[in-house]
């Protein structure tokens, strides 16, 4: 907080709660109404508050004031003008202030000074607390002043030097014995920390009388009370097994690395050599196995920076005066000789290994089974003292490079085996390719054979069906003959509404066949699937009947889908009816909806890609089907139910919409227990809108001369079409093929309609046809007429605004609504 009254005592600096110097005086003053107009930052840690703000409340910036005693002698001196002084207690502060609370112009001021017994007798407390502390930690503690010279130094500290306080204190580095490179280290790093005011850390070898440690050190500041550096502390610990630990995870790591891509012995060898060298810092290591005849023979060795490998070529066996270090290797024991010209085993042969550069070496046996099958050789040009650490890491490495060498050897065993088998196979190959073009003839003739009984069994269904639609219309045109013959002409309606019956039951097979084969017209838009439900809902318990109960269960949130509405809603009422045939005695159907996001797993097990789906899943407890039933569920014409009740159709029809949606079916089933059919279909990205229904306008009576261009291959229907079209009023002209049809289009003759068949001769479909006609007449409308949906021909169902799509067959008056509807739409009636 800023000075804000010229009076206001200078800020001073102070420790935090955790440091051992005591804090100073505080001050603060307030105005007549209690708002802050000064606070030191003594105060504002007494006081608990370091949020405070000129102006603020003091009651609200320092919470800790309240019902305290320096609060009573605040408002006391303030109602009277009368100085007082109390002893008050901050909380969380180890000892009491003395307070002087007196009157100003202004307002209040207010000043806190430690009582100097508390504060005499928190030092004592804190000295010894620190002195027990760093005398029983593992850690070495110690201090320094600006002279480089010790003034302090814990109880480990001073053992491992070997030394006592009298002996240590006041000496510097050098003169405790450290090495030069060492002394001269630290004497930076105090200098360092001196100038910078911040810590150094490092780590540092030591060898001292238990043998070489590793140390990591940290060196700080010790700051006085004018902020600068009045000494140099420091810790240090001992991290000598971590950092033999990292050492030894390195090394295998590295070797792990480099055996990798190895594929031979030598390669394997040649790089544990390497690591080992580098992870001891030796100056020759090599790696040599034990022939079948105990003969060493050498697989790898590494150097330090490609010096003189003399030394890396020999073991204790191969220098037979040697006897007694030969028979340690081989019974396992570890050769460690650290100065060879002292060392009385190496004697006999002091001179050789000195010629070789050889001061110091390590033999580590390698042992397979109790049995003696290889020798790891470290050595140095200087005497030295090998560690556990470091015959550790050889150990770890060569137990490592066993592993290895392991691999290789199943390796080139798997390839000469390989190499054997393929000399087997090559006088097999012959009969095997013989037997597999063999099966593979078999095979297609099998999938011939299941084809042609399919098409067997569909073209047996639908000449069942047909035949029986096809005498009905036959024997109703025949009685209509005979009736006009004898003059009863009253009783040919009856035979026309026969005939017309069967030809809408033919319709309506066809169009099954045509949504089982995924080619019937759809006209998808943006769907609301519980809106559907819900509309049909009432429909469904009607058409199942009151034994059953029926449930709806809709997500909340539901994605919408792209679909056509109707015959989504024909879908699920024919799965419901399915449903309640299997029920026969009353039972539960459960409609349910559901999002559902397929990943790699899901998608692959339904044949479906990646992606959001809304599912529509129809469950019923009914009867069931058995596995065989449901392999054959979705096949075309066929049916449990009772000849005469079923088509076989039902839900071939619901496998090949779901498929033309870009959806799924997955059926469910167990004998006795229920089905459930799951409907998958694909998440529309945008939301489903409303449709937005216009006023019913009356169609007009008739037409008003506007010319109908008829493109039909087949002469009877385009026949059929003129007719019709002319009594209603239309001006008709006729192809009956794309080029034709596209003369006339490509003339000066008036036409304000096409309609055309998908299918034509000549070159050119209706689809082609319309699109060029489109090209000099923009505005034309076009009403395509198809036996089958050709989404090829058609865009796949994308059609351009002002066409539409019959399909046949229809009725005539059909397609006189639909061409007055198109005529009408663009607005050329009165």
């Amino acid at each position: 907080m800023s000075k804000l009254s010229p009076s206001a005592p200078p800020m001073r600096p102070f420790a935090g709660p955790g440091s051992a110097v005591a804090l100073p005086a505080a001050f603060l003053a307030l105005d007549a109404q209690w708002r802050l107009l000064y606070l030191d930052e003594v105060a504002q840690v007494l006081l608990q508050a370091s949020h405070a703000a000129a102006g603020q409340s003091v009651w609200q910036a320092c919470p800790a004031l309240a019902g305290s005693v320096l609060e009573e002698s605040m408002r006391a001196t303030l109602a009277d003008g009368q100085s007082r002084q109390c002893r008050y207690l901050p909380p969380g502060q180890p000892y009491a202030y003395e307070v002087i609370c007196y009157a100003s112009t202004q307002g209040l001021s207010v000043s806190l000074r430690a009582e100097v017994a508390g504060l005499t007798r928190a030092s004592e407390q804190r000295r010894r607390f620190y002195e027990t502390f760093l005398s029983t930690t593992p850690d070495l503690a110690y201090a320094w002043d600006l002279q480089h010279r010790f003034t302090y130094a814990n109880r480990v500290l001073l053992q491992m030097w070997g030394k006592t306080w009298d002996e240590a204190i006041g000496k510097t580095c050098l003169e405790l014995g450290y090495e030069p490179w060492h002394a001269e280290m630290h004497s930076r790093e105090i200098e360092q920390v001196r100038a910078t005011k911040r810590p150094v850390r490092g780590d540092v070898p030591f060898n001292g009388t238990f043998g070489r440690r590793i140390y990591d050190y940290i060196i700080f500041p010790v700051l006085g009370p004018d902020g600068e550096v009045e000494a140099v502390a420091g810790t240090t610990r001992d991290v000598t097994e971590r950092k033999n630990s990292e050492a030894r995870q390195h090394a295998l790591f590295r070797l792990a690395e480099a055996v990798r891509a190895a594929e031979s012995l030598e390669a394997i060898a040649t790089a544990a050599a390497h690591v080992i060298g580098e992870a001891l810092t030796a100056r020759w290591v090599s790696y040599k196995t034990l022939g079948p005849q105990q003969q060493v023979e050498q697989l790898g060795q590494w150097s330090f920076h490609g010096s003189h490998d003399a030394a890396a070529a020999y073991t204790p066996l191969d220098l037979h005066d040697q006897r007694r270090l030969a028979q340690a290797v081989r019974s396992g024991s570890v050769v460690l000789v650290g100065d060879v010209a002292s060392d009385a085993r190496t004697a006999a042969l002091r001179q050789q290994h000195l010629a070789l550069g050889v001061a110091s070496f390590m033999d580590v046996p390698l042992i397979d089974e109790g049995e003696l099958v290889g020798i790891v050789h470290v050595s140095s040009n200087v005497p030295r003292t090998w560690t556990d650490n470091e015959l550790a890491i050889v150990r770890e490495v060569s137990q490592q490079t066993r592993a290895a060498f392991e691999r290789i050897r199943n390796q080139q065993a798997l390839a000469a085996s390989e190499a054997r088998l393929r000399q087997i196979n090559e006088s097999l190959e012959a009969e095997v390719s013989a037997r597999t073009r063999e099966l593979m003839a078999t095979e297609e003739a099998l999938r011939h054979s299941q084809k042609i009984e399919a098409i067997g069994q569909l073209t047996g269904g639908l000449a069942h069906d047909f035949n029986n639609l096809l005498g009905g219309i036959s024997g109703s045109l025949d009685l209509m003959r005979v009736r006009l013959v004898q003059g009863r002409a009253e009783e040919l309606f009856r035979y026309i509404d026969l005939a017309a019956r069967s030809t809408q039951r033919a319709a309506a097979l066809t169009q099954r066949l045509l949504a089982f084969a995924r080619r019937q017209t759809l006209a998808p838009r943006p769907t609301n699937v519980n809106t559907l439900i819900g509309g049909m809902e009432e429909l469904i318990r009607r058409t199942i009947g009151p034994a059953i109960t029926l449930e709806v269960i809709s997500a909340v949130g539901l994605w919408p889908t792209f679909v056509d509405g109707p015959q989504l809603e024909s879908a699920l009422l024919n799965l419901c009816i399915n449903a309640r045939d299997a029920m026969p005695d009353g039972g539960r159907l459960t409609i349910e909806t559901a999002n559902k996001w397929l990943d790699d797993k899901w998608a692959q097990e339904r044949d479906l890609p990646v992606g959001q789906y809304v599912c529509i899943a129809v469950t019923d407890n009914g009867t069931g089907m058995t596995p065989e039933v449901m392999a054959r569920a979705f096949d075309p014409f066929f049916t449990t139910k009772p000849i005469g009740e079923g088509t076989g159709l039902g839900l071939s029809m619901v496998y090949g919409f779901a498929r033309q949606s870009g959806g799924q079916v997955r059926l469910y089933s167990e004998l006795g227990q229920g089905s459930t059919v799951s409907l998958y279909l694909p998440r529309h990205q945008h939301d489903a809108q409303a449709e937005e229904c216009e006023p019913a306008q009356p169609p007009s009576a008739a037409g008003r001369g506007e010319v109908v261009l008829v493109v039909d291959d087949e002469a009877s229907i385009r026949l059929l079409l003129v007719e019709v079209l002319s009594e209603a009023g239309y001006t008709t002209l006729q192809a009956e093929d794309g080029p034709a049809a596209l003369g006339i289009l490509q003339s000066a003759a008036q036409i304000d309609l096409l309609i055309t068949d998908v299918g034509l001769p000549g070159g050119l479909n209706g689809r082609q046809v319309a699109d060029a006609a489109r090209t000099a007449r923009p505005e034309l409308q076009v009403l395509f007429i198809t036996g089958y949906a050709e989404n090829a021909a058609l865009g796949n169902g994308h059609l351009q605004p002002g066409m539409q799509v019959l399909t046949k067959p229809f009725k005539m008056d059909t397609l006189s609504q639909r061409v007055q509807a198109i005529l009408d739409s663009r607005g050329k009636r009165a």
